[in-house]
């Protein structure tokens, strides 16, 4: 992946990513601990709201970039946990169960538990920047598939209802053209192909899908629902993934090794 130019703003983008991902934990952590811009619905005695209070300080040390690797392997841990406490028991359908932004932080820390924090992170001046070359590509690619599969339910959702969802196939549409992004562009993310370009395309959908739709409700409640997380992390996890590529287990990588 080095021999591409934009290859050399991937580790960048990944600090971008880390502080995008670590500002959102934090502010789960906010509800529980401050209250602050809401109160947390989840009760500090349950699993959730244990996190969130361990999302308070991991948040902070993400933005900050100080530990990631450490840090980012608890919580990938924890998140996975309560994606099978909480919104699996709402139902399969991870549009509609909430489960989005809690897999693609469970699956975005994992990766940074071996690929470490990035250029722009406390943990480079204290010399603490090396990653584990073994795993960094494969944990990339992981990260691809999930996020792919994620994405894709969405455009199921619009085309053919999946999960309940109003149905529009009209391309001329807003909610349309969106869907057929969606359900054409996750599975090429899905399994690696055209990584850069489709990657480039839908970070710049979720981009409009958050202006246009959740930042005129104000800064705080334009994330404060599942959805608009969502949109949010999926923007800067596409746009690092236009840089860096798709890791390993894709078939850009299969066919880079023809040539």
């Amino acid at each position: 992946m080095n021999d591409v130019p934009m290859g050399q703003l991937a580790p960048y983008l990944q600090s971008v990513a880390r502080i995008i991902f670590g500002f959102l934990v934090l502010r789960h952590g906010m509800e529980q601990v401050l209250a602050y811009p809401e109160a947390s619905h989840a009760s500090r005695v349950s699993f959730e709201g244990a996190l969130e209070l361990i999302a308070f300080p991991a948040g902070l040390l993400l933005i900050l970039g100080l530990y990631t690797r450490q840090v980012g392997l608890v919580l990938a841990v924890l998140y996975f946990v309560l994606f099978f406490l909480g919104p699996l028991q709402r139902g399969p359908f991870t549009h509609r169960n909430g489960g989005d932004p809690i897999l693609l932080n469970a699956f975005f820390f994992l990766y940074l538990s071996a690929a470490g924090a990035g250029p722009w992170s406390l943990d480079r001046l204290r010399g603490a920047t090396s990653t584990d070359t073994r795993w960094t590509p494969i944990l990339l690619g992981i990260l691809r598939i999930a996020a792919g599969l994620l994405f894709l339910m969405h455009g199921l959702e619009k085309i053919f209802g999946v999960g309940g969802g109003r149905i529009d196939r009209d391309i001329m549409t807003i909610r349309g053209f969106a869907g057929w992004l969606e359900i054409i562009g996750g599975p090429l993310f899905t399994v690696g192909l055209f990584t850069r370009p489709v990657a480039f395309i839908l970070s710049g959908e979720m981009a409009v899908a958050y202006f246009r739709s959740w930042a005129p409700r104000g800064f705080w409640r334009s994330f404060e629902q599942a959805g608009m997380e969502a949109s949010i992390l999926f923007c800067f996890l596409f746009l690092f993934f236009w840089a860096a590529g798709p890791g390993a287990l894709s078939v850009d990588a299969w066919r880079g090794k023809k040539r």
